[in-house]
């Protein structure tokens, strides 16, 4: 009877083991993705590039692009960027997301 009591103690100190090692193995995980979520990366100019080359620009500094408002301008060319948030220079995240208006060019 000593000996059955031994190896359910041995089993209880086992599973205890393999819980406690699979909480340090997701712990692990979660820090190596927060750690490759948080890396920083400097806000591109994008302002007076047309959009496509814009959202390529920004993709390959691993942000977002979304465009937020199209409006006219006799100022700035038609299908290009006329303004950018956050601005460029400013630090931030990768996947982070970056909101644009683009031109429609002179009204007629």
């Amino acid at each position: 009877m000593l000996s059955r009591l031994g190896s359910r103690d041995v089993l209880k100190r086992l599973l205890m083991v393999a819980m406690l090692a699979g909480v340090f193995c997701l712990s692990g995980a979660l820090v190596a993705f927060i750690s490759f979520r948080g890396r920083t990366v400097e806000v591109p100019n994008i302002l007076g590039k047309p959009e496509a080359d814009a959202e390529e620009d920004l993709e390959d500094h691993g942000l977002r692009m979304r465009v937020t408002n199209r409006a006219h301008s006799d100022k700035v060319e038609s299908n290009t960027v006329m303004d950018q948030s956050p601005a460029a220079g400013t630090t931030v995240k990768t996947g982070q997301l970056v909101r644009v208006s683009i031109s429609l060019g002179a009204q007629k």
